[in-house]
């Protein structure tokens, strides 16, 4: 059963006390609800070893020097490589835009793509969204006479945190010293760092470098010629990819999501026109919930199912038919991962019931035909559908195994699996969510150690209080809207706010989607008679606290949003 607390009223108006609840003070509020380009962004030079970065590229552009941009496959990294690929084009740089294939390469640089592109005389890599922590590609460059300019926004590896705190001399000197062996180690998150917001995704640490390299040649080039504001047109790219990868929207991250959107909603992209016209989004209207569950999905299932470079295409296309195309193909790779993912969810309830892992806190599970690819996806339905933490396994290639986590949020998955950490080859996360590898003689260890484990781990765990902003009569919803819109986009660090919505009718129900996997709901009280609309999906009728029925009255847990017409709506969370 889950806990909800009712937030007391800062004032008396919704705005007011949405801002109050997320620790905005008044002197703050303009400043939070009107992100400004300018005032918003940081010095890109306030980020560790920017200025070597920039002369670097200096010079290989004065040198007619090829370069390469070695993009993470996910829509954080291929949003972002598109966008720095596209920006050095239009500087004159000749570049590569390099993307390891998933189920081939797997994650980060690898011997096997360096020396693809040392025979293309490639002289210089720049990393989106990767490279921190990639010693031996680094050093495989370096054997190759190929300079590495890393940007990133992922921690330091634990290991290298540990060697500083165990040193007796400068932690932050000895820490800098074990980073990969880099020209150029851009990243918010090192410790040496003077940036004032590290909350960058990866992308955005990208556009840190676009920014630096204008302010350089603007300054130092009487004979360059690019409009001021120009490069404000690649926040599109800028914006998705904050959206999509779970950095705080606050601060910087909150002007590039606000502005991202705006430069979506122009549509001067083809092949993102191309794909909200198949999806029926409205550009004018599009939210960050329409980057998050439609957008987003399908750029991270080109590399989930097939090639990321199908989904790098289809943003940096310029022509129509190319761009409608792209957009069709991308569509049918994520029909095709539902499909394997509906598939994959069937298989482990069909095991779970055919045997006694139903009395077990976890579900942990695997098959050498599973693709890891798709397994974090698979893993967050069944936490839903359990609530209990999942792990999953599949092969990726040779005999190394590889899986993914999720749980409910109440336990720490990163901690459970470093209580059995000797049996991973590497694991990592965050609080809910995570990934790991092992070798395949071990796998058969992982059920038991993490069982064993998992009481010790639980005994720490605190249950999570849901807290609901306000109650909200249905005849509000309109009025609220507008000022949600106001506080828009929502995301970590600026959580949608939650509503009640008390002695509420539902006046009808029903099912829909291929699988009739959603529901729609009508919803009434005596101040709306007419009622307002309500969806749930990935919901069934006995999702929630109380069963959902025709003509029942309860109290409804939810968000307020736009449907696709653009009228208001509840997306339901609960009904208690």
């Amino acid at each position: 059963m889950k806990s909800y607390r009712l937030r007391e009223r800062a004032h008396d108006e919704l705005l007011l006390d949405l801002l109050a609840a997320r620790g905005i003070s008044p002197t703050e509020n303009s400043t939070f609800l009107e992100p400004d380009f300018v005032r918003d962004s940081h010095d890109p030079f306030l980020l560790p070893d920017m200025g070597k970065a920039v002369e670097r590229l200096l010079f290989a552009a004065k040198h007619n020097e090829r370069i390469a941009v070695w993009s993470d496959y996910d829509c954080d990294g291929i949003p972002g490589g598109v966008m720095l690929a596209e920006f050095f084009r239009s500087i004159g740089i000749e570049v590569t835009h390099y993307i390891p294939h998933r189920h081939k390469e797997g994650y980060g640089l690898n011997a096997e793509g360096i020396d693809e592109l040392a025979a293309q005389n490639i002289k210089l890599i720049v990393t989106v969204d990767l490279g921190t922590t990639e010693h031996t590609g680094i050093a495989h460059a370096k054997t190759k006479n190929i300079d590495v300019i890393v940007t990133d926004h992922h921690l330091v590896a634990p290991e290298e945190v540990a060697s500083r705190s165990l040193s007796a001399t400068s932690g932050v000197g000895i820490l800098v010293k074990q980073l990969p062996p880099a020209l150029a180690l851009i990243n918010p998150k090192r410790p040496d760092s003077k940036y004032p917001f590290d909350g960058l995704c990866g992308a955005g640490v990208a556009w840190k470098l676009v920014q630096a390299m204008l302010i350089k040649l603007r300054a130092s080039d009487n004979s360059f010629d690019y409009a001021q504001g120009k490069e404000k047109w690649f926040l599109d790219l800028v914006g998705i990819a904050t959206l999509s990868d779970m950095v705080p929207l606050v601060g910087e991250n909150r002007m590039l999501a606000r502005f991202g959107l705006r430069v979506v909603g122009k549509a001067r992209r083809p092949g993102l026109a191309a794909l909200l016209r198949l999806l029926r989004i409205k550009p004018h209207m599009v939210t960050e919930d329409d980057i998050g569950f439609m957008v987003s999905p399908r750029i991270n299932a080109a590399s989930r199912m097939d090639s990321p470079h199908i989904a790098a295409r289809l943003l940096a296309a310029t022509e129509a038919q190319e761009a409608e195309d792209l957009a069709r193909m991308l569509n049918k790779i994520n029909d095709e991962r539902k499909g394997i993912v509906a598939a994959t969810v069937k298989e482990v309830n069909k095991r779970l019931a055919s045997t006694d892992l139903t009395k077990s806190p976890l579900i942990v599970m695997g098959n050498p035909n599973w693709r890891p690819g798709i397994l974090g996806l698979v893993a967050n339905s069944l936490v839903g559908a359990h609530g209990k933490p999942v792990f999953l396994w599949g092969r990726e290639g040779g005999e190394v195994i590889r899986g993914s986590v999720r749980s409910d949020g109440v336990l720490n998955v990163v901690e459970l699996m470093g209580a059995t950490s000797d049996i991973f080859d590497h694991f990592g996360g965050h609080h809910a969510s995570g990934g790991f590898s092992l070798a395949e003689e071990r796998v058969h260890e992982l059920a038991p150690r993490l069982t064993a484990a998992y009481a010790a781990v639980t005994s720490k765990a605190v249950i999570k209080e849901i807290v609901i902003d306000r109650e909200l009569d249905l005849a509000e919803i309109a009025h609220a809207k507008r000022g949600l819109d106001r506080l828009a986009p929502f995301g970590t660090g600026n959580e949608k706010p939650l509503f009640v919505f008390p002695n509420t009718s539902v006046s009808n129900v029903r099912t829909f989607g291929k699988t009739q996997d959603h529901l729609e709901l009508s919803l009434t009280n005596n101040s709306t008679p007419l009622g307002v609309g309500g969806i749930a999906f990935f919901s069934t009728v006995d999702s929630f606290n109380k069963k959902i029925e025709k003509g029942m009255k309860a109290d409804i847990v939810g968000h307020v949003e736009n449907d696709w017409k653009g009228q208001p709506r509840i997306r339901v969370v609960d009904m208690i």
